[in-house]
């Protein structure tokens, strides 16, 4: 533990407010740089590879270590990715103007949850924060946001369990708990334990932040018992902000209802948006349908991919939405025209409202909605209800009523096209915009026409041809001669600064000025600034407007994304069946991800699935044989076609799905401290408790992790509970070969293979499907393929011989459905 050093004013100063931000990194602002002291600096010296130096001697040295101001933003980045907290610290007083100690205080926390450091946030997903709290009845409310682009959202779950699903889906970055409650989740996630506030207050305060009377004006109805959860993550941005979060316009609640259920496992089994590979994230559902322009549009497929609908009519409209943009050329280019290079609107103008003082991205934001301008007449060429929809709200934005134009006519009225990124120097606001500053303007611009012209003349006048007139911000203006003309001064010049090659003057009259001009000058930087966040201001009255051009951008580029993919791909349009049909039946199917690899070639796979024929296929197959390939294709071309996407397939034809579940391959890393086999019981037990007879199941390798007996006893007792009590459309992949004789009697029970030839002892896979089963393992030639020692595929040839012919070894011959 370090020691705390003698104090001086200055350093009490730091600990005093350090003392009060305990959990940060303090950036202490010290003239141009940002300075840390003691743990923090250490800290921050090797997460940073800053140089450690240190104040004072001996036993009262005092670690510290600093970095320039002007490039903090990409030294807090790192900070926050490492899950670091940074408290800014500011000096909010002119030291010039001060009585003693320079006033600080902390302007703002950012954390990883709240950062809108656009070099710690991934372009194309959401920076989610979560509030959690466990009621007494074992329910879990919660609430979420996104402080980059305003989604503010509550829901329930009904216990841990189903909350744990949530938390990986929205994967967030922090969560804010009660500080009465034990919680245990990844260590990547910042925990916040805070004091939660009742129901009732915390209505109130939601209500009086929104300035509504009522939540239920946002729909809020169901889920009123997570308005605890909302205020605790609300008013816990606010404490780090520093400010108020106009960016946070409604609160809305967040339901299932029209979407097919996706547990942690199938998301992550399927690689949907994270592949398992961390070094690699293109090899994912995602990366392969992305063709987005925008940063919301890939934001808004995500969320789509993760949440697929379970609404006919709105699969559909989006289906005919998708086909209308593949097969129109022209209007999907043109969309495609309008929005590349456009700016993520949703985190600009959040930055911009938090009071980012950057005139660039104001002058950026205009600029980007005026773009966006031609979007109405482009989509009043197309057809489609939801295209209307979008041609109806590009239309009336742009009007000359609407206030978008008005905005941006007033932002490029009022800032430089060659304005700053930052208001400290003025130089933001354009001539003419306010009449205050045109005057002030004019009061020192005959000051600087005499100064521009001094040079020429006391060239003329002292006949110092090398004579030059300069200024810094240190030395203000000065007349500055080369040490070989030092003879030729006039006796009113009055030596200013002394150089190794030149000597820098001053006169009366040149310091008159300066005095004028400077003042004049600090007066139009102030007035700039006052000007700039009043432009802000206007900005944030509009805020709510931009999020909803943002909202209806993301959709649009969300349906071209799909039609682009769809017509590269050569993607045709699924077809729903009716539910009590229960039919899955995919023609020539292709395995999204894979079809796209230039370097394999892909074998089409056709399969059909019904509630009395088919329903519950067991397919057997070694391994390499592509058991899992299959079905992963099956599980992905269903999400495809109920998020509203075309799917690779020559037809495809489904009765929706609620909940898909899929199994493929074990995952010891979701359950620290378990083993294999239990990981795959508990997903097991998960599906068995929570699959209903519209749900799709998809199950690899049940019970391979225990004895032989045991194993197949509990692959049989699944396979008999899934088929006969829950009734879902299931692929079982297995190797007990003794299971394929369970549903001889049953249609709707069939065996299916992997199709192997075998020539001269030597297996050939051609990843097609065929009915029946498998007529053996394969197990050693596949060992073989491997590269085993022939020794070894001997004896085990002969072992294998003496296991199949042993009665006492030999498992049953037939297992029959429900015996």
């Amino acid at each position: 533990m370090i020691q705390t050093p003698t104090e001086t004013p200055m350093l009490r100063q730091y600990l005093d407010i350090k003392s009060g931000h305990k959990d940060a990194i303090l950036f202490f602002r010290l003239g141009d740089f940002y300075e840390m002291f003691l743990e923090d600096a250490t800290i921050a010296s090797e997460t940073l590879s800053l140089t450690l130096t240190g104040r004072g001697k001996d036993e009262n040295r005092i670690p510290m270590c600093g970095i320039p101001y002007h490039a903090a933003d990409s030294y807090i980045a790192k900070l926050v990715d490492h899950g670091f907290k940074v408290a800014i610290c500011e000096q909010v007083e002119d030291p010039a103007l001060s009585k003693g100690i320079t006033k600080r205080e902390v302007v703002r926390i950012i954390t990883p949850g709240t950062t809108l450091q656009t070099s710690s946030l991934e372009e194309d997903g959401n920076n989610y924060m979560v509030a959690i709290q466990e009621k007494p009845d074992k329910r879990v409310c919660l609430a979420f946001c996104d402080n980059g682009t305003g989604e503010f959202k509550v829901t329930e779950c009904a216990n841990r369990e189903d909350a744990f699903v949530s938390l990986y889906f929205l994967n967030p970055k922090e969560v804010i708990i009660p500080i009465d409650q034990s919680w245990e989740f990844s260590t990547t996630l910042l925990i916040n334990p805070v004091q939660f506030i009742g129901l009732a207050d915390a209505t109130r305060l939601l209500q009086d932040f929104f300035e509504i009377h009522s939540l239920e004006g946002f729909g809020i109805t169901s889920f009123k018992d997570s308005l605890s959860a909302a205020w605790a993550l609300l008013s816990y941005i606010q404490s780090t902000q520093k400010h108020r979060l106009s960016q946070f316009t409604r609160l809305q609640e967040w339901t299932q209802d029209d979407g097919m259920i996706l547990d942690a496992v199938t998301i992550h089994t399927l690689e949907l948006n994270r592949s398992r590979d961390q070094k690699n994230n293109q090899n994912t559902l995602f990366s392969t349908l992305n063709y987005g322009k925008t940063a919301m549009g890939k934001r808004r497929l995500k969320q789509a991919i993760l949440r697929p609908l379970h609404n006919a009519s709105l699969i559909q409209d989006r289906w005919e939405t998708v086909g209308y943009l593949r097969d129109d050329l022209l209007s999907r280019e043109e969309i495609r025209e309008c929005l590349a290079g456009l700016p993520d609107l949703e985190r600009l103008s959040s930055r911009i409202v938090s009071k980012r003082d950057n005139p660039k991205e104001v002058l950026a934001l205009a600029e980007s909605i005026q773009s966006l301008a031609s979007l109405g007449p482009i989509l009043k060429q197309t057809s489609g209800s939801l295209l209307h929809t979008l041609e109806a709200f590009f239309t009336k934005a742009f009007s000359q009523e609407a206030p978008l134009p008005k905005l941006i006519s007033h932002i490029q009225k009022a800032i430089r096209t060659d304005c700053p990124s930052i208001s400290r120097d003025g130089q933001i606001i354009n001539r003419h915009y306010d009449e205050s500053l045109d005057t002030l303007l004019d009061s020192f611009q005959s000051i600087k026409d005499w100064i521009a012209a001094l040079e020429e003349q006391e060239r003329q006048a002292t006949g110092i041809k090398s004579l030059k007139v300069g200024f810094n911000k240190i030395f203000g203006y000065y007349i500055e001669i080369p040490n070989s003309q030092l003879g030729s001064i006039p006796s009113h010049y009055m030596r200013k600064q002394t150089l190794s090659h030149a000597e820098r003057f001053i006169t009366s009259e040149l310091k008159e000025k300066e005095t004028i001009l400077l003042t004049g000058e600090e007066k139009q930087i102030q007035l700039e600034k006052t000007l700039f966040l009043e432009i802000v201001s206007h900005i944030d009255a509009h805020i709510g407007f931009i999020q909803e051009l943002a909202h209806h951008v993301s959709w649009l580029d969300f349906y071209q994304s799909l039609a682009t993919v769809a017509q590269k791909n050569g993607y045709v349009q699924p077809h729903i069946a009716e539910k009590k049909e229960k039919e899955c039946t995919i023609i020539q199917g292709r395995h999204p991800i894979l079809d796209t690899n230039p370097s394999l070639q892909f074998i089409p796979n056709s399969i059909h699935m019904s509630h009395d024929k088919n329903r519950f296929i067991l397919l057997t197959g070694p391994n390499m044989a592509g058991k899992s390939t299959l079905m992963r294709q099956v599980a992905l071309l269903i999400i495809m076609a109920q998020m509203g996407s075309f799917v690779p397939a020559q037809a495809m034809r489904l009765s929706l799905v609620d909940r898909l579940f899929t199994r493929v391959g074990a995952l010891d890393n979701l359950y620290a401290g378990q083993s294999t086999f239990m990981v795959e019981m508990l997903e097991t037990a998960t599906i068995l408790h929570n699959a209903t007879p519209d749900s799709m199941i998809i199950l690899d390798e049940i019970g391979r992790g225990t004895a032989t007996y045991d194993g197949m006893s509990i692959a049989s007792a699944v396979a008999e509970h899934i088929h006969h009590d829950i009734q879902a459309r299931t692929v079982f992949a297995t190797h007990y070969h003794e299971l394929t004789t369970m549903g001889d009697k049953d249609p709707s029970f069939s065996n299916f293979s992997m199709h192997i030839s075998e020539t001269n002892g030597r297996l050939i896979f051609t990843h097609q499907l065929k009915e029946g089963p498998a007529d053996k393992s394969y197990g050693l030639h596949v060992a073989q393929m491997a590269g085993l020692p022939k020794s070894v595929l001997s004896r085990a040839s002969v072992l294998l011989q003496k296991f199949e012919s042993s009665q006492q070894e030999k498992p049953p011959q037939q297992l029959r459905l429900f015996e």
